[in-house]
C-alpha cells in the first residue's frame, strides 16, 4: 500500500517528515539557544515550554474544528444519507490552513533565532511550528484510517509507522551536522521548503481524494 496507493504514500510522506521534524528539533533547540543566546542546560529545558504550549494549543484547535465544523456536517449529511458514507475528505478542514502555517513557523524561527533579535521571537516560533505540524499531523492520520475503514486500516497505519519511525530514526543522524555546516538559518529554512512541497498534499487530497478513492485496489471497510 505504501508503494502503490497515493493516498497512503503522500499520507505517509506527509506524517513522517513531520515525526523527524520533531526529532530534529529536539536536538536543534538546545543547540540553538545555548550557542546563539548561551542558554545554561536548565535554560534550554525552558524552551521546551514553547514546543509543549504549540501541542496543547494545537488539541484546542482541533477540538473546536471537530465541534463546531465537522460535526455539524456530519449531523446534517446523517439526516440524510448512511453516516457511513459520508467522505473522509473532511477530516481535512484543519490539515489545510496548518500546510500553510507550518512552513511559516520553520520560517519565522530560521531567521529570527540571532542574537539581535529577542529569544522569545523564536520560542514563539516553535509554537507556531508544533500547532501546524500537529493540526496536519492528526487530521491526516484520521483521514488514512477512515479512507480504508476497519478492512484495511491498520495495514495503511501500518504503512504509516514504519515509514515514521524510520525517519525518526534517520533525521537525528544528520540534524546537528546540518545545523553546523549551513548555519541555523538555512538549516531551518531547509526544512521549511520541503514543508512548502509537501504543503499540497491535504488540498489535493481535498479536491481529487474520491476520484483517487475509486481507482483503489482496496475498497473501505466498515
Amino acid at each position: 500500500m505504501l508503494l502503490t496507493e497515493p493516498v497512503v504514500t503522500f499520507c505517509c510522506l506527509y506524517m513522517a517528515f513531520q515525526f523527524g521534524l520533531l526529532y530534529v528539533f529536539v536536538l536543534a533547540i538546545p543547540y540553538v539557544f545555548s550557542t546563539i543566546y548561551g542558554f545554561s542546560p536548565q535554560s534550554q529545558g525552558l524552551v521546551f515550554l514553547g514546543p509543549v504550549s504549540g501541542c496543547f494549543l494545537a488539541c484546542f484547535l482541533l477540538l473546536i474544528v471537530e465541534k463546531k465544523v465537522y460535526q455539524p456536517r456530519l449531523r446534517a449529511f446523517a439526516a440524510q444519507n448512511d453516516p457511513a458514507t459520508f467522505a473522509p475528505e473532511h477530516r481535512l478542514y484543519a490539515a489545510m490552513p496548518a500546510s500553510i502555517l507550518l512552513p511559516t513557523g520553520l520560517f519565522i524561527f530560521a531567521w529570527t533565532a540571532r542574537s539581535s533579535v529577542h529569544f522569545i521571537v523564536p520560542i514563539s516560533a516553535t509554537v507556531i511550528v508544533m500547532v501546524g505540524s500537529l493540526t496536519v499531523y492528526v487530521p491526516a492520520g484520521l483521514y488514512l484510517i477512515e479512507t480504508y475503514g476497519s478492512l484495511y486500516g491498520a495495514s495503511a497505519s501500518g504503512a504509516n509507522s514504519l515509514l515514521r519511525y524510520t525517519l525518526a530514526a534517520v533525521f537525528p543522524l544528520f540534524a546537528l551536522k546540518m545545523y553546523g555546516k549551513l548555519g541555523v538559518g538555512w538549516a531551518t529554512s531547509l526544512l521549511g521548503f520541503v514543508t512548502i512541497l509537501l504543503a499540497p498534499i491535504p488540498w489535493i487530497f481535498w479536491n481529487y481524494g474520491e476520484r483517487l478513492r475509486r481507482r483503489s485496489r482496496y475498497q473501505r471497510g466498515d
